[in-house]
């Protein structure tokens, strides 16, 4: 465990113990696995391709704009889905939680600068979904993700409104394969009570995320340096921790 130190307080970097490992082969479609890397330093590979099929994600697309515009809403949308994480704990849900900033360009020059959403319910938020009469992205990601996606979007709109920004006006919500997303930033996420640090270089000084992880009370973030990785159906049941 290391201390990384922010202007607001203290959080400690916690390396993945078996437990949480688990957890995430169990949750996540495709599961995850340990990758070898140089210098025997940890890797993980999040599977986002197991042989023809492929993760799906909400992605929520805003109006199309120039580059130097696109990487400014990128990195706002990176701090707000942040803040949204920070609320989004207290909601009690226990599956993952990706939401992704992401810039993907269009044929005519310009750039979407959008957030994609990775949901992944538990047994948990499955059965808690019984109660809820809204299940609209149920049928694509599983019972309780429509829950776990409202909840979401509506601690991200709460972090404008406290921030005082206008949020980016979005086109709307389609359902598209991971594919379809060009460059997707996969630095945090969520599963169940723990926030989840997915970058391989946690870039303390550079990344504010960190102070507003801070100032929202997270004193604890697993790092789980994580790449989106690709693998044939046969070695499926190894990601999903059949095997073990």
């Amino acid at each position: 465990m290391t201390k990384l130190q922010t202007p607001i307080g203290t959080i400690d970097i916690v390396d993945p113990d078996e437990t949480i490992f688990k957890k995430l082969q169990d949750i996540l479609t495709f599961g995850i696995v340990s990758l070898r890397q140089p210098n025997n330093e940890k890797g993980y590979g999040i599977v986002m391709h197991c042989g023809n099929q492929e993760v799906f994600c909400l992605k929520q697309q805003p109006l199309e704009i120039e580059r130097q515009a696109a990487e400014q809403l990128f990195k706002l949308q990176h701090m707000m889905i942040i803040d949204a994480y920070c609320r989004y704990l207290k909601l009690g849900f226990s599956g993952a939680y990706l939401a992704s900033p992401y810039l993907r360009q269009r044929e005519n020059g310009l750039w979407e600068a959008g957030v994609s959403h990775f949901i992944f319910p538990s047994e948990n938020d499955k059965l808690n979904s019984e109660k809820s009469t809204v299940k609209a992205y149920d049928n694509q990601f599983g019972k309780g993700a429509t829950d776990m996606f409202l909840g979401f979007m509506n601690c991200f709109n709460q972090a404008f409104i406290e921030a005082k920004l206008t949020k980016p006006q979005y086109l709307g919500i389609d359902v598209r394969p991971r594919s379809h997303i060009q460059n997707l930033a996969m630095y945090f996420m969520v599963l169940g009570s723990d926030i989840i640090c997915t970058r391989t270089n946690l870039r303390e000084k550079e990344d504010v995320a960190w102070a507003i992880l801070s100032k929202g009370g997270i004193n604890k973030v697993y790092h789980i340096p994580s790449q989106p990785m690709t693998i044939n159906e046969s070695d499926l049941n190894i990601a999903k921790g059949r095997n073990s």
